[in-house]
């Protein structure tokens, strides 16, 4: 099984899941948000050295990342991951929306407000994850040692959906050829 940065006690612990939830429910997707949300802002080489820094007793500054940054962050996007599966079972023929005698299942739009909280929650947290791994590069090594195919970290935290990259040309130059090619020639 993967090494993972939080436990499932404490994902319910710190979000509204409850203690019935089982463990082996919660593991693919804290590991899923860890993958997708947490590598990406540390590198190939600091999440590697974390993973290896949790097998045994992480310390210093490795525990205040996992600790005070990656830990409340990681609750979030796995809190996110998890609630539009929660409500349903895979079963060998079917997918079951489970039921219960004391109420009602929630619907995916009932479930929609929560994730985008615990989301917005997790790129709080993230933003916080990427101001201090910036300030501190110069103690954290690994942070800045990626090279050839490691996944070098990003300081990128929100998007809206908008190329906001400053470095994109202002020219027309490109709309003006797309504008004046005749396309039934090109294709």
């Amino acid at each position: 099984m993967a090494t993972l940065f939080i436990s499932a006690s404490r994902l319910k612990t710190n979000t509204a899941l409850s203690g019935s939830v089982d463990d082996n429910l919660l593991h693919p997707y804290i590991l899923r948000a860890q993958d997708t949300k947490i590598l990406p802002v540390l590198g190939t080489d600091l999440y590697n050295k974390l993973i290896s820094d949790i097998g045994g007793t992480p310390s210093g500054i490795y525990k205040t990342i996992l600790d005070d940054y990656i830990a409340p962050c990681l609750v979030q996007f796995s809190f996110a991951e998890l609630l539009p599966v929660l409500r349903l079972r895979f079963v060998n023929n079917s997918i079951q929306l489970q039921n219960s005698e004391q109420g009602s299942g929630a619907s995916y739009e009932d479930i929609k407000p929560i994730m985008q909280n615990a989301i917005d929650a997790g790129q709080f947290y993230r933003e916080r994850l990427i101001d201090y791994l910036e300030y501190n590069s110069n103690s954290i090594s690994e942070y800045t040692s990626n090279s050839g195919s490691d996944l070098s970290p990003t300081s990128r935290n929100y998007y809206a959906g908008l190329n906001l990259d400053t470095n994109i040309s202002t020219s027309n130059e490109l709309k003006n050829f797309i504008q004046g090619a005749n396309i039934k020639n090109i294709c």
